[in-house]
């Protein structure tokens, strides 16, 4: 009951702590109640797979999990990070592991897990010795590591300098010797131990002379910990012996530590975290312009079939059956997630400064608004969060607090404001403000967000408007949003379509490949063609390379058939060595482009208008778009805008099929009433 009470507790905490993933907290705690509550059940460790994009909370929810439960002295983490000395690293814990804690109930995070990949990017066995280990750890929590250390090397030693002491003459009795002592002093070279002076002269005591040094005991215990339930014991077991008795106990312990060690970590809760890029397809994508509700979106749909999916990419199937099925998955911080961590930060900042200062600070909402424009990137997580309040605030503290000394004020309350590139910030005596001080601030997004109004964001205004409007007119989905300026390096703007259904038809291809081709198109038509610029080289290798894959894996060329270039790994494919693909590649993109242009055309005075309201704004949304829409496109019926592709056409079509053979049967039996097999014959 206890220990209920404790998880319970638990539970409350981590959800004031950690924003936004309350479900998988409920998760976490669920999967580990029955682990907490009645470990000594357990046969195998209980694996928990976390999986999420970076800065989303994965090892700190797991960290602090193990404070709250109290298992913070039993926690190991692993970081399975590429490096030289993980191998080293990882064996050095799992022997903490063994000399401290096994056998019985340990928390185990194995972190950056998709590091241990066991197969590269073409599938191939890698060579990861390093990680057998793990692979053990997560089977049945029971395996064996090497006992060796320097220790036994110096017990080796020892043995071999005490049988041939005892081979000259000298003699043990209880762990001590009584014969030739100055010869096993002088040999062992041990005068400094036993030295001690008298009247000015320096002799050799011998009345206690240890036939084994106690600067080995602490070595024998480590070989040999399980023989032993005190360090004290080893004193009391060789002053119990003679000489030969005493090699041969050596032996026997030298013997124990050249043996493996069985590390038993089968009560065990073990948390595998990890980021999959195969999964969090939209990982890559760094762009602070992107909204942060929309990557909340897609990750929301990541589901235990992707996640099992992208790790065939990285592991083997037996292997990934060793991960288990509890796999808990992460979503991408929504935008009102990452306002709540930038509110939870600043009032841990107020109430440290109340604490130390006894001022109260304020910040105005314009403060909160700022950190989200610079420091959110939505597939970066917290981390450039906290490291823009701290640019921001914390950078700014000393010199808030120096100008009250300076100036001498009685201030009871700071408030923080944000006005362009500078942060105020006003003193406050109760109520009446006293002072107020301006501090320069050093902005990135927000500067490279700026309208240039220049000849950029002219061509990439035409450029951007041409891929909406094909979108649009071709493709019957307005964009969720047009950006003629990003804060992205490298971009200078782009346009973001959410089509509503979720394949791709033979009809369409020439379509997708004239949206790649718009901005070409929109720039040709505009400028002229001689005045198109390099800005479309993205977009025309994802138009090959989407054409490509339509040929060459998906069989939409004339024979359907999967091609590879030629290799001895790729025997299962055909090889296009006659370039027949290429030329079939390059009929569709020039179609395509063809589409594009005329398509464009038709809706010249819709292309100059998105443009024009782009080339002074450096966004559109999705009702601006609309509204223009309906302004100035040529010709378009409206109803053939489409908002849900669950229906479209598949289905209907189906059933029509259906229920037209119906008709033309006299007789048609109802197929649910037969039970039908690959094993047996259709019923007659």
């Amino acid at each position: 009951m206890q220990k209920q009470e404790i998880l319970n507790k638990a539970k409350v905490i981590l959800k004031q702590e950690f924003i936004g993933i309350n479900l998988v907290i409920d998760e976490v705690v669920d999967a580990i109640s029955s682990w907490y509550l009645f470990p000594d059940l357990q046969e195998k460790p209980v694996v928990i797979n976390l999986w999420g994009l970076t800065g989303v909370g994965k090892s700190s929810l797991v960290n602090r999990l193990a404070q709250l439960i109290d298992f913070d002295k039993k926690y190991f983490h692993f970081d399975l990070g590429e490096n030289d000395t993980r191998d080293w690293a990882i064996k050095r814990q799992l022997e903490e592991i063994y000399e401290n804690v096994n056998g019985y109930p340990i928390l185990l995070a194995l972190d950056e897990f998709q590091h241990a990949r066991t197969l590269d990017e073409t599938g191939k066995e890698m060579d990861k010795t390093a990680s057998r280990i793990i692979w053990q750890l997560l089977d049945s929590g029971k395996f064996q590591i090497s006992r060796y250390s320097y220790h036994l090397e110096e017990l080796y030693d020892l043995i071999q300098k005490l049988r041939y002491l005892l081979k000259n003459g000298v003699r043990v009795s209880k762990g001590k010797v009584i014969s030739k002592k100055e010869y096993f002093i002088e040999q062992m070279d041990l005068k400094k131990e036993y030295e001690k002076y008298e009247n000015s002269e320096t002799t050799l005591d011998t009345n206690n002379v240890l036939f084994v040094p106690t600067s080995f005991y602490e070595g024998i215990f480590s070989l040999a910990r399980e023989q032993f339930s005190t360090r004290f014991e080893v004193r009391e077991k060789l002053e119990a012996l003679n000489g030969y008795e005493t090699i041969k106990y050596l032996l026997d312990i030298f013997s124990i530590g050249n043996s493996p060690k069985p590390v038993d970590c089968s009560k065990g809760l073990i948390f595998v975290l990890g980021n999959l890029d195969e999964a969090y397809t939209m990982s890559n994508d760094f762009n602070p312009d992107m909204d942060a509700d929309e990557f909340h979106e897609q990750s929301m749909k990541i589901n235990v079939p992707i996640i099992k999916k992208a790790l065939k990419r990285r592991f083997r199937n037996e292997q990934i059956a060793r991960l288990g099925n509890i796999h808990i998955i992460y979503p991408a911080f929504s935008k009102k997630s990452f306002q709540i961590i930038i509110e939870l930060e600043l009032s841990k900042i107020t109430e440290k400064v109340s604490r130390h200062l006894k001022i109260k600070l304020e910040f105005d909402q314009t403060v909160l608004d700022l950190i989200y424009r610079e420091g959110v990137y939505p597939t970066q997580g917290t981390r450039p969060i906290f490291t823009t309040i701290h640019q921001i605030v914390n950078t700014k503290m000393g010199r808030v607090i120096t100008e009250m000394i300076l100036k001498n004020l009685t201030a009871s309350r700071i408030v923080f404001r944000a006005i362009d590139n500078r942060i105020i910030a006003d003193y406050y005596e109760k109520e009446v403000k006293i002072h107020s001080l301006s501090i320069q601030q050093q902005l990135n997004l927000e500067n490279l967000r700026k309208n240039k109004q220049d000849d950029i964001q002219a061509i990439t205004a035409v450029h951007e408007a041409g891929h909406a409007i094909i979108s649009a007119i071709l493709l019957h989905t307005v964009p969720e949003v047009i950006f003629s300026n990003s804060a992205e390096v490298g971009t200078g703007g782009f346009v973001y379509t959410k089509f509503k259904w979720k394949y791709i038809s033979r009809k369409e291809i020439t379509n997708r490949l004239a949206l790649f081709l718009g901005g070409l198109a929109a720039e040709k038509i505009i400028f002229g063609e001689e005045n198109i610029t390099t800005g479309a080289e993205d977009d025309i290798e994802k138009a090959t390379g989407f054409i490509t894959e339509m040929l060459k894996q998906c069989g939409m060329g004339k024979l359907p058939a999967a091609y590879h270039a030629k290799d001895p790994q790729t025997r299962n494919y055909l090889h296009d060595e006659g370039s027949q693909l290429c030329k079939e590649a390059e009929i569709w993109i020039s179609k395509a482009m063809t589409l594009a242009v005329k398509t464009l055309k038709e809706q010249e005075v819709l292309l100059l208008k998105m443009a024009d309201y782009l080339s002074d704004n450096r966004q559109m949304n999705k009702h601006q778009a609309t509204q223009l829409l309906e302004n100035y496109a040529h010709n378009f019926d409206f109803d053939s805008l489409i908002e849900n592709g669950d229906l479209l056409f598949y289905r209907h079509h189906l059933k029509e099929k259906v229920a037209a053979i119906e008709e033309k049967t006299e007789r048609t039996p109802s197929m649910n009433s037969y039970e039908f097999s690959l094993n047996k014959k259709s019923p007659k």
